[in-house]
């Protein structure tokens, strides 16, 4: 994304006003003082190559002084000195690990260096506390932390990351192949991408673009055009489904889900939304055969099995919703629709003090659930989800 990379190194190099709030040392030394003041009189007139090796040459000599480090770090990721930025922005955090923008600027750093994996464990630590990065920096991060989380098979928060980045009025390039990728389930990084499919993530970019907006009528266009040129790629037929079901078009999204299950028979994800599309309707027989091919086909998916157990519970079948919805609790033990459903199977079966046990952590959870919701609102306003699926209380 280098638009906004650029913009946001050259904001961090040229204002004061981005630079983090460094804790105080001790008074240096005449000689320290005078090496610092020659290193931001070199970056002030903007001589990048002599300002790295006075940083440097500073930094010898006071380890501890932290605005040199962010300086240093922020001056050698913008030569491109990856490797060096990295180990710049790790000194900086272990000396103050409550700056949010020294762990932003680490993990990108880290992913130039294809270190993807501690490069999205930083950058999730930028914000992690609560921290609020300045504007351009922060758009740069939810940028890259949508590609890691597509790449990490989270699609669905990626998309959810990239379509909020898309509502604060990033409408790149880079951005709408961010889009295409989260939205087709394609784990890998632009650069990574084949050219010969560039056409078609550019195309569903254009689609998810269009749905973030809730233009549902351009978003469906787009659909019908992307499925007239590649007919046969995976997941387009479900977006397409996902997005109908999130309007009310319940009919038009099953057609959507059985097209995807015969272009893509192996994957789960259209069972589940099918299954919980027949589930709204009260069609629980229906509801149920295709929550167990959904679990056959993903067994280790919470919510498959809560839509087969929650199904199930609804045909009066609750001996049999009892297994599946208690997998579904060990799988995601934290989501409180599963406690609900599992506290009304106990209580069918005569189990007053497992249900009781349940419906109380339902409560807990639910308030906790509530408050996350908020932050999650609050740090992607108006963002939307893929998939309609969700667990809901009966």
């Amino acid at each position: 994304m280098n638009d906004l990379r650029t913009a946001t190194i050259l904001g961090l190099l040229c204002t004061s006003a981005t630079v983090p709030i460094f804790s105080q040392a001790a008074s240096p030394k005449v000689s320290s003082e005078a090496m610092e003041q020659a290193a931001n009189a070199a970056r002030q007139r903007g001589d990048n190559k002599a300002s790295i090796q006075l940083y440097e040459h500073a930094l010898t000599h006071k380890p501890s002084w932290q605005e040199g480090w962010w300086y240093y770090g922020s001056l050698l990721y913008d030569q491109n000195q990856y490797p060096a930025a990295v180990k710049a922005f790790r000194e900086l955090v272990q000396l103050n690990d409550k700056l949010g923008d020294a762990w932003a600027m680490l993990g990108l750093s880290e992913y130039e260096c294809q270190d993807f994996v501690d490069s999205f464990r930083d950058l999730e630590r930028a914000t992690s506390d609560g921290t609020e990065l300045e504007g351009s920096l922060r758009n740069v991060v939810d940028y890259h932390r949508a590609l890691l989380l597509n790449v990490r098979g989270d699609s669905d928060a990626a998309y959810m990351v990239a379509s909020s980045l898309f509502l604060r009025g990033i409408h790149s390039e880079d951005l709408q192949v961010a889009l295409g990728l989260s939205l087709l389930r394609v784990p890998v990084y632009p650069s990574q991408l084949d050219p010969s499919r560039d056409a078609l993530i550019h195309d569903a970019g254009n689609a998810a673009a269009f749905i973030t907006q809730k233009q549902y009528d351009k978003a469906e266009i787009a659909f019908q055009e992307l499925l007239k040129q590649y007919p046969k790629v995976p997941y387009i037929h479900y977006a397409f489904g996902a997005m109908l079901a999130s309007i009310g078009r319940d009919h038009d999204a099953e057609e959507q889900f059985r097209a995807e299950t015969e272009v893509n028979p192996d994957s789960a994800l259209a069972y589940m939304e099918w299954s919980f599309v027949e589930s709204k309707a009260k069609h629980y027989a229906e509801a149920v055969d295709l929550a167990k091919k959904a679990v056959e086909r993903s067994d280790d998916s919470f919510l498959a099995h809560y839509l087969l157990g929650n199904a199930l519970l609804m045909t009066g079948d609750a001996p049999g919703a009892r297994p599946q919805l208690e997998t579904a609790q060990k799988l995601a033990p934290e989501v409180p629709d599963i406690r609900y459903s599992l506290s009304r199977v106990y209580a069918r079966l005569g189990e007053s003090a497992l249900a009781k046990q349940e419906q109380t952590q339902f409560i807990a959870l639910q308030r906790k659930n509530a408050l996350d919701r908020v932050k999650l609102q609050r740090l992607y306003p108006s963002a939307q989800s893929i998939t309609g699926v969700r667990p809901t209380t009966p």
